[in-house]
C-alpha cells in the first residue's frame, strides 16, 4: 500500500484533484482508451512471425533447388525436406519469442497481483477511516451537546450557569478551600469538553481529507487495474500464440523427419542403382572405346567440345552434395541446363554415338565418344530427353541435334543432365565446354 499522505499535503492534493478532476480523469480515460485500442490491434497479430506468403515462397524456392541438385528427388519429398529445414531454421527465433512472451506474461501477472493488493489495502484503509470518522462524528455530537447545554444555561442565567450557582452554594456552605476546589474542578471539566470538541473537529477534518485522498487513489488504481487487465490479456494471448507457433514448427519438423526416415531405405536403394548405372556406363564406354581401338577404327573429333545447350542457364553445377535424406556425401556427376521440354539438344563435339535409349533413372539418354585428348578418352552423355534423334553407331558433328530435352526417368522438371567422362571417370564438364 502507498503511504497515507499527511493531512496538509492531502488537503493540497485533494483541492488540486477536485479542481482538475474532470480534466485529469478525462485525460486518464483517453490514455486508457488508446491503450485498449492499441492492444486490440496488437493482440490478433501477436503470433505472426512472418508473412505466410513469404514463407511459402521460400519453401517453393527451396523445393526447386532441391529437385535441381538431387537427381530423382521426388517433388513431394523435396517439399517435406524444405518444410523441415524451414521449421528448424525458425525454431530458435520461435523459442526466443515464446520465452519473451512468457516473461511479459509473468510481469503482467505480477503487476496485476500488485495492483490487486494495493486496491485491497486502500479499500481496507478506506473502511477503517470511515469507521473512525463515524466514531468521531458521534463523539463530536456528544461534545457539541455538552457545550450547547453550557451555553444555553449561561444565557439563561446571564452568564452564570445553574451548575456554577450550585457550585457557589456548595462553596459557601463548606470550608473555603473545599468549595473553591469544587468550583475549579467544574470549570476545568467544562474547558476540557470545549477543547475536546475543537480537537475532534480537527481530527474529523483530517480524516475526511485522508478519506478523500484514498478515494482518489482507489479511482486511480481502478484505472490502472483496467489497463493492467488489457495488458495481461494481450500477454496471455501472445504467449498462447507463440506456444502454438512453436508447437506447429515442432510438429512440422517431427512429421517431416518421420517421412524422411520412412523414405530413407527407398532413397538409398535408388541412389545405389544410380551409382551402379554410372559405373556400368563408364565400363560400357571404356569397353566400346577399347574395342574400337582394337578394330583400328578412327574416332572422329579432337576432344574439342562446346556447350550442348547454348543460351540456356546452368541450373545445377557439377560437385558434391550432402543428400538431404540419406545424409551421405554424393557426387552430382554432371551439369544441368534449364532447357524447356522439346527444345533441341546438340552434340558437344564430333564423335560416334555409343548408345541411345532408355537408361533407367536417366530416362532417354544419348552417349557419344569423342576420341582421345592427351592420351585420355573423352565421352559425353545427355540424359532425361523427351526423345532421342540418333541411334547407336551414328557419326555426329559438333552442333548436330541429337535429342529433344525432356524430364524422363528420375527427373522433376525439364532439363538436360550433361556429363563428361574422362578415361571412365566423371569430371566437371565446364572446363571442357567454356
Amino acid at each position: 500500500m502507498r503511504p497515507i499522505p499527511t493531512p496538509t499535503r492531502t488537503r493540497q492534493r485533494t483541492r488540486m484533484l477536485h479542481r482538475g478532476r474532470f480534466h485529469g480523469s478525462g485525460a486518464r480515460r483517453v490514455v486508457l482508451a488508446l491503450t485498449a485500442a492499441t492492444l486490440a490491434v496488437l493482440m490478433p497479430v501477436a503470433g505472426l512471425a512472418a508473412n505466410p506468403q513469404e514463407k511459402k515462397d521460400a519453401v517453393d524456392e527451396r523445393v526447386e533447388e532441391l529437385t535441381r541438385e538431387f537427381q530423382g528427388l521426388d517433388e513431394e519429398l523435396a517439399r517435406v525436406i524444405a518444410e523441415k529445414e524451414a521449421a528448424e531454421e525458425a525454431m530458435p527465433a520461435a523459442e526466443d519469442a515464446l520465452s519473451q512472451a512468457e516473461d511479459e506474461l509473468a510481469e503482467a501477472q505480477r503487476e496485476d497481483e500488485e495492483l490487486a493488493a494495493r486496491m485491497t489495502s486502500a479499500q481496507n484503509a478506506q473502511e477503517d477511516l470511515r469507521a473512525e470518522i463515524d466514531a468521531g462524528e458521534q463523539e463530536l455530537a456528544d461534545s457539541q451537546g455538552a457545550v450547547t447545554r453550557i451555553a444555553r444555561q449561561a444565557y439563561q442565567n446571564s452568564g452564570v450557569t445553574s451548575d456554577l450557582a450550585l457550585l457557589l452554594q456548595m462553596a459557601s456552605s463548606d470550608t473555603g478551600a473545599q468549595g473553591l476546589g469544587r468550583v475549579d474542578s467544574a470549570v476545568r471539566s467544562q474547558q476540557r469538553t470545549i477543547t475536546r470538541l475543537s480537537e475532534q473537529r480537527t481530527t474529523n477534518r483530517n480524516n475526511q481529507d485522508r478519506l478523500d485522498a484514498i478515494a482518489v487513489e482507489i479511482e486511480d488504481l481502478k484505472e490502472e487495474a483496467a489497463a493492467a487487465v488489457l495488458t495481461k490479456a494481450a500477454a496471455e494471448n501472445d504467449a498462447r500464440q507463440r506456444k502454438t507457433d512453436l508447437d506447429s514448427l515442432i510438429d512440422t519438423k517431427d512429421r517431416a523427419s518421420q517421412t524422411i526416415e520412412d523414405n530413407r531405405a527407398k532413397t538409398e536403394e535408388e541412389l545405389k542403382n544410380q551409382q551402379e548405372e554410372q559405373e556400368r556406363l563408364a565400363e560400357e564406354v571404356e569397353k566400346w572405346e577399347r574395342e574400337a581401338e582394337e578394330r583400328g577404327e578412327t574416332l572422329p573429333g579432337n576432344g574439342e567440345l562446346r556447350n550442348p545447350a547454348p543460351g540456356y542457364p546452368v541450373t545445377s553445377p557439377f560437385g558434391y552434395r550432402i543428400h538431404p535424406i540419406t545424409g551421405s556425401r554424393r557426387l552430382h556427376t554432371g551439369t544441368d541446363f534449364g532447357i524447356p521440354c522439346g527444345d533441341p539438344v546438340r552434340a558437344s563435339g564430333d564423335g560416334i554415338v555409343v548408345s541411345s535409349g532408355w537408361a533407367g533413372g536417366y530416362g532417354n539418354r544419348v552417349v557419344i565418344s569423342h576420341g582421345k585428348v592427351d592420351g585420355k578418352t573423352i565421352a559425353s552423355t545427355y540424359s532425361h530427353n523427351t526423345r532421342n534423334t540418333v541411334r547407336a553407331g551414328d557419326r555426329v558433328s559438333q552442333g548436330d541435334v541429337i535429342s529433344r530435352a525432356g524430364t524422363t526417368g528420375s527427373s522433376t522438371g525439364c532439363h538436360l543432365h550433361f556429363e563428361i567422362m574422362q578415361s571412365g571417370a566423371y569430371v566437371n564438364p565446364m572446363p571442357f565446354i567454356q
